[in-house]
C-alpha cells in the first residue's frame, strides 16, 4: 500500500465521495421504481416483472419471452416532476408502460435488418442461471452463452432498442442467421463501433494513469471484451467492472499487491456486476 501512486490514493478518495453521494441518489430511485412497478402490476398485468435492480427491470412477455427495460430516461424524467402531483407521475409511468408493452411481444427479426443491434453483455453465472429459469426453458428455449475467460463470468447477447433490451436465446440467434460462436464475433463489431477501446487503452499505458469508461449505455462493463485485441504481445492492463456501467482501466500494481485495485472493484455505481480486477492481456482476460 505504501508503494501506491499518489493518482491512484486521489482516485480513492474521488470514489469514496462518490459512493457517499450516489447513496442519496440510489434512495430517490429505489423510491420511484417501486411506484413505477406497482403502476405497472396494476395497469399492465400481462407484462410480467420478474426482477428489479437500480437500472433496470428485468421483464417476462405473456410468450414467455424475456428482457429488460432501462430506467435511466425514467429517472430522468422523473427529477422535473413535483413529488406531490402524481397526475405528473402517472402520465410518465403510462409512457414507459408502451416501451414494456412493446419488449414484452414476440420478436419479429429480419437478420438484414437487425443483426447490427447485437450486443454482447457480461453477466454472472447465478444471473444466468436465473434468466434461463424465468421462461426461456420453460418455453423449449436455450439462453445463448459463451464462457468470458474468467470463472462465474459469461457472454450472452441481447439485442438493443432504445429503451429496453431483449436477451436472444439460440432460435433468436437462429433466425438472425447467427450460431453463438458467430455472435460473439459480430457483437463485439457491433460494440467497437461505438467507443474507441484501443485509445484508452493506449492512454492507459502511455500515461501510467486510471481511465474509466463510461458510455452510459449499459454495456460499459461488455467494453473489456475488446482490451485484448488493443494489447500487444508482453502488454498487460489491470481492469474492473464493479457495475455494468463502469469499466476501469490501469497498470498492474508494480509489487504485485492488487488491494487498492480490489476496492475500487467493490464500489459499484449500481448493482454489482464483478468485485474483484481482472488482468487482461492480448490472450485474453484472467482472474487476479
Amino acid at each position: 500500500m505504501l508503494g501506491l501512486p499518489w493518482w491512484l490514493w486521489l482516485v480513492l478518495l474521488i470514489v469514496g465521495v462518490i459512493t457517499f453521494m450516489a447513496r442519496a441518489a440510489k434512495a430517490w430511485r429505489k423510491s420511484i421504481r417501486a411506484e413505477f412497478i406497482a403502476y405497472v402490476r396494476r395497469e399492465a398485468p400481462e407484462v410480467e416483472v420478474v426482477a428489479e435492480h437500480d437500472h433496470e427491470i428485468e421483464i417476462r412477455g405473456q410468450d414467455g419471452s424475456t428482457g429488460t427495460l432501462r430506467l435511466d430516461r425514467l429517472y430522468a424524467e422523473g427529477t422535473n416532476i413535483v413529488q406531490d402531483v402524481p397526475s405528473g407521475r402517472e402520465a410518465l409511468f403510462a409512457k414507459f408502460v408502451k416501451v414494456l408493452r412493446e419488449g414484452g411481444k414476440s420478436l419479429d427479426l429480419d437478420a438484414e435488418r437487425d443483426r447490427g443491434r447485437v450486443r454482447p453483455r457480461l453477466v454472472t453465472d447465478d444471473f444466468l442461471r436465473r434468466l434461463r429459469a424465468d421462461g426461456t426453458s420453460r418455453m423449449g428455449k436455450t439462453l445463448s452463452a459463451l464462457p468470458s475467460g474468467v470463472a462465474g463470468l459469461s457472454i450472452v447477447f441481447v439485442l438493443d432498442n432504445e429503451n429496453s433490451v431483449a436477451y436472444l436465446t439460440d432460435d433468436l440467434l437462429a433466425e438472425l442467421k447467427l450460431s453463438p460462436d458467430e455472435a460473439i464475433g459480430l457483437a463485439k463489431e457491433n460494440l467497437r463501433r461505438s467507443m474507441d477501446v484501443g485509445a484508452a487503452v493506449r492512454r492507459t499505458l502511455a500515461e501510467k494513469s486510471l481511465n474509466v469508461l463510461k458510455g452510459g449505455d449499459t454495456f460499459d462493463a461488455a467494453r473489456i471484451l475488446l482490451v485484448p485485441e488493443c494489447l500487444g504481445e508482453g502488454e498487460e492492463i489491470a481492469a474492473a467492472i464493479p457495475d455494468r456501467d463502469t469499466l476501469m482501466l490501469t497498470l498492474p500494481p508494480m509489487d504485485g499487491d492488487w488491494s487498492a485495485l480490489r476496492k475500487l472493484a467493490r464500489t459499484p455505481a449500481g448493482d454489482v456486476l464483478w468485485n474483484e480486477p481482472l488482468r487482461v492481456t492480448s490472450a485474453g482476460i484472467f482472474p487476479v
